[in-house]
């Protein structure tokens, strides 16, 4: 999915994966997902969740063409 670091999520459902990714990044204290854990949690910051999620599933339904 991209992201500052080499994590790898797995799941049967974008739901399954966004839900690691998000525990993830919200686990780390490094500059490298500052900006997306303050993404996450301040309002106003990055897109809005529905903008998130629209191209959260579309990368997933691609990873699934591909697969």
């Amino acid at each position: 999915m991209g992201g500052p670091c080499e994590e790898v999520h797995r799941g049967a459902t974008a739901m399954e994966i966004a839900k690691q990714n998000f525990a993830h990044i919200m686990a780390t204290t490094d500059n490298a997902h500052k900006q997306m854990r303050e993404q996450m949690t301040k309002p106003g910051k990055g897109p809005s969740k529905e903008e998130w999620w629209a191209r959260f599933n579309k990368e997933w339904d691609k990873k699934k063409d591909e697969g």
